[in-house]
């Protein structure tokens, strides 16, 4: 798991700046019902966000269903409505102040 990681966060077609993805950033397609034939919700997603372990659970399921060896998009066979969950738990807990700011 670790390497798509880094084969994602390290690819030259991802941060070249052709594609409108910023430099650190992973664009992600969600594909509702698994499955890579059709076309699926876009996301642009901080490398950060993936070494989370909301994330480890969907990155799994990438692999089972496509394999280590995704290059480019990363294709996440999930609901769409479960994956903007897991990305509002990930910027809730990387907030630095998200829990020491309340009183």
């Amino acid at each position: 798991m670790r390497e798509m990681i880094r084969r994602l966060s390290f690819s030259d077609r991802v941060s070249d700046g052709s594609c409108g993805v910023p430099r650190g950033c992973v664009p992600v397609v969600v594909c509702d019902g698994g499955g890579g034939g059709g076309e699926g919700e876009r996301f642009v997603v901080r490398v950060e966000a993936l070494r989370h372990p909301s994330f480890a659970a969907l990155l799994e399921m990438a692999a089972q269903e496509f394999g280590y060896k995704q290059e480019g998009v990363l294709r996440v066979p999930c609901d769409v409505r479960h994956f903007k969950d897991v990305l509002a738990a990930v910027s809730v807990s990387s907030s630095p102040r998200s829990s020491s700011s309340r009183k």
